[in-house]
């Protein structure tokens, strides 16, 4: 039996990110034993089948996911990456020019529960680890819906429950002890790790997920369990028999 835990705020969490910001990269390297990488590879199995695609990448953080699309896929014309910590998005331009992918990417502060972009807009949307720090599920993925053009996707990567018994205890201990002291020795700031382990045993995933997905809109709803369950890759179309 696991204990009950408390629903954590997200009022202004960005700022919250400001601060780890400097580690965040390492940290989660750390902390995933680089399955992070794996992870945000795999998003781009998902990516719907079209050329020089216009992506925007929602709570892009240091914009690992963006430089992870371009690495893995030929499909990816521009992306734009919003967030609304304007040290991660420091970082993420900083990254992005390294690369020399300044032309092809372009960020902003942005909110996801507000996006400033026209209806039909993009032909993916994409959100790694970010959709369970708003405050509003429901209003963020209507939002996302609301900018895909007919035939568009969005793809998101969240960490999840694993449904096996046996593999449950040690996740649980994992998340709720190890990984706060990690994060909390390499960045400083405990309490930002142990606001991650609260938000992902909180957050619905799996089914109760895809139900939300479909409620914004979204047709064909699926979740892909990754490393035993701990992470899901979740896919929803916007169809062209769900257009107004």
């Amino acid at each position: 039996m696991t204990k009950k835990i408390d629903e954590p705020s997200r009022h202004e969490i960005w700022k919250m990110f400001d601060q780890i910001s400097p580690t965040y990269d390492k940290v989660n390297r750390a902390m995933t034993l680089g399955c992070d990488m794996y992870w945000r590879k795999k998003m781009a199995q998902f990516l719907p089948d079209r050329e020089n695609m216009y992506v925007l990448d929602c709570a892009t953080g240091t914009g690992d996911q963006i430089l992870s699309l371009f690495s893995h896929s030929d499909k990816v014309g521009r992306v734009i990456g919003i967030d609304l910590s304007t040290e991660m998005l420091r970082i993420a331009r900083e990254k992005i020019q390294k690369k020399g992918l300044s032309s092809k990417a372009d960020f902003q502060e942005a909110s996801l529960l507000s996006l400033p972009f026209p209806p039909f807009a993009f032909d993916c949307v994409t959100i790694s680890f970010g959709i369970r720090n708003v405050t509003d599920v429901s209003c963020a993925l209507k939002e996302c819906y609301r900018v895909l053009k007919t035939g568009g996707r969005l793809i998101i990567l969240e960490g999840s429950i694993p449904k096996n018994k046996w593999i449950q205890p040690f996740y649980f201990f994992y998340l709720r002890h190890v990984l706060p002291r990690i994060g909390g020795i390499l960045s400083k700031n405990r309490s930002a790790y142990r606001y991650l382990n609260e938000t992902i045993e909180t957050f619905p995933s799996g089914n109760p997920f895809c139900a939300l997905l479909k409620e914004a809109g979204f047709s064909r709803a699926s979740f892909h369990p990754l490393t035993g369950g701990t992470v899901s890759i979740y896919v929803g179309d916007r169809s062209a028999s769900s257009d107004d």
